[in-house]
């Protein structure tokens, strides 16, 4: 270490006192400590609040802002189903997906679709099974993505699996369900 260097902490250590330099160590932890889990909590905040506002839109969409309260239960869930797009949108939506996978630093190679209509309501559910290599911190992005911004997609499942310790990339598969509209 430079000895101007020891000679300045050695000075304002002196200056301070244990008291003070304890004061400036505990202000470093409470900065850390913001940075690291205040700040990115706060982060995950803004997404969800985010998310949670693109949902309110689509209902203000899906029914007129005096009618909610007078709304029988058929028109309420008439409201309800407006609520997801047409099962015709199934590509764009597919789309979507494979766009923020690539935003995120993922590849989709390929992809295991699966479509089952729901013999008393009225929506068809699209399951997609992804098979996705990648870092790990860049899965678990894509997946707060999705869920912020694809209101109608579900996380069914996940499993992640590393072939070796020390290795960065991870193998994951990934079950998602799109809701969508059935076409009449």
């Amino acid at each position: 270490m430079n000895l101007g260097l020891h000679f300045l902490i050695r000075r304002w250590v002196l200056l301070l006192g244990w008291p003070g330099v304890c004061g400036v160590a505990g202000l470093a932890a409470c900065l850390a400590l913001y940075l690291s889990a205040v700040l990115p909590a706060q982060q995950r905040l803004d997404t969800a609040r985010h998310s949670a506002s693109s949902l309110e839109q689509r209902l203000a969409r899906a029914a007129p802002a005096g009618h909610r309260s007078t709304l029988g239960a058929d028109e309420q869930l008439a409201a309800f189903y407006r609520i997801f797009p047409g099962e015709h949108d199934a590509t764009e939506w597919i789309g979507r997906i494979a766009a923020i996978a690539a935003r995120d630093g993922l590849a989709l190679q390929q992809a295991d679709y699966k479509e089952a209509h729901d013999p008393t309501g009225k929506l068809v559910r699209l399951q997609m099974d992804l098979p996705l290599r990648g870092e790990y911190q860049a899965i678990r992005s894509f997946l707060s993505d999705l869920r912020a911004e694809i209101p109608i997609v579900s996380l069914e499942q996940v499993q992640f699996e590393r072939q070796k310790i020390g290795e960065p990339l991870v193998d994951s598969k990934i079950r998602l369900v799109i809701f969508l509209g059935r076409a009449s």
